[in-house]
């Protein structure tokens, strides 16, 4: 995030289940940040701390200027009970008590003291926020799975949390009634502006929710950082697998021209211009390209100079069609693989009509093509 940012929440812990090793630390300040990661990543294990359902082995987690949790060399033990740390929690399976009604559920845990004009408020609040009016006397048992999981995100906001925990929320759901939760979220976020952390294996949830994304592995944080920097800059091939790197080769580096802003590298079947980065001649990388980015050429058209650098003719082996998209899987030389993967938005493929056997040109956008770390 530009500038300077207040910390809302500062967590650095680590915890040993058998051989699995947590150990983890990051400062977020009011935004949504968004964990991604494959199953067993310690993803949940981090929302469980700041929960306080789960006790590191040790080291701190600090919200809003409240001590959490502290084992520290020289400091003074805290581990505050989960009702003293004010946070909100959503998890997969909305958890509602099947013997309240709507209302029931949203203000079951109101903070003690509140008066019942002030309750009665912010309950309309919620119910107006999260799409819930005229459902208030419902129970559980007579609600679809969204509505369930709106009145468990009001249950969660109720209280005004110091930050709010969401644990997969949606992934129990469809897709369209995954997609007007989102548009919720989002509300809630200008509403409230609460701040959110938001654990999901969904790349979309993840890129249209998060103003910063955290992707995590084997209990170890490998990147974070604004979307469009984990999303088209991975730090290294193993986020961008995770993220949608479909197309990563390796190669060695023939030059790297600064004043030119060029990086050319020699792959094992095609030479490639890069943007410049400080590597030496000689030098093993690995490099790639998101599906999106692999430009479709048509049969005619006079190619600017930026196009021209990284143009292939290509033979299609395969077209596998999706809702809103196609996925085109090229090779440059004869063999039984693919070496490129394009994704095409559906207008383009159906104008097109490309087929399997066919000879093709297309561009690796040199602006999209990154260097990979190890």
């Amino acid at each position: 995030m530009p500038g300077e940012v207040t910390a809302i929440l500062t967590l650095n812990v680590h915890k040993t289940r058998g051989d699995f090793k947590l150990q983890v630390a990051l400062t977020m300040g009011e935004e949504v940040l968004v964990i991604l990661g494959p199953s067993g990543a310690g993803k949940s294990t981090i929302l469980n701390m700041i929960a306080g359902l789960v006790t590191p082995d040790g080291g701190s987690i600090i919200c809003r200027d409240t001590v959490f949790f502290c084992h520290e060399k020289g400091q003074k033990r805290v581990n505050l009970p989960p009702y003293r740390r004010g946070t909100g929690y959503c998890l997969q399976h909305p958890g509602l008590f099947p013997h309240l009604d709507v209302s029931g559920n949203i203000t079951y845990g109101a903070p003690a003291g509140m008066n019942p004009g002030e309750r009665k408020t912010r309950l309309q609040e919620l119910l107006a926020l999260l799409r819930l009016e005229g459902l208030e006397h419902r129970r559980p048992g007579e609600l679809s799975g969204g509505q369930q999981q709106r009145v468990a995100l009001a249950r969660a906001l109720f209280s005004r949390p110091r930050i709010l925990l969401l644990d997969e929320p949606f992934a129990a759901l469809d897709n369209l009634i995954r997609a007007r939760l989102r548009y919720d979220l989002l509300n809630v976020r200008r509403s409230f502006r609460v701040p959110m952390i938001l654990v999901t294996h969904d790349l979309e949830e993840a890129y249209m929710l998060g103003d910063r994304i955290a992707v995590m592995d084997n209990g170890r944080l490998l990147q974070i950082g604004s979307r469009e920097e984990v999303f088209y800059h991975p730090a290294n091939r193993r986020v961008a697998r995770f993220i949608g790197f479909r197309n990563i080769w390796t190669g060695r580096v023939l030059a790297a021209d600064r004043e030119g802003d060029t990086l050319r590298v020699a792959g094992e079947k095609f030479q490639a211009q890069l943007p410049y980065a400080p590597l030496e001649p000689g030098r093993l990388v690995a490099f790639g390209i998101r599906p999106e980015d692999v430009m479709l050429i048509r049969p005619g058209r006079i190619l600017s100079r930026p196009v021209r650098e990284n143009v292939f003719q290509v033979e299609v082996t395969a077209v596998v069609p999706e809702v809103h998209t196609c996925r085109v899987f090229l090779r440059l030389e004869q063999g039984k693989t693919y070496d490129i993967e394009m994704l095409l938005p559906r207008h383009v493929y159906q104008r097109e009509k490309i087929t399997p056997g066919d000879r093709i040109m297309v561009s690796l956008k040199k602006e999209a093509l990154h260097v990979l770390p190890e």
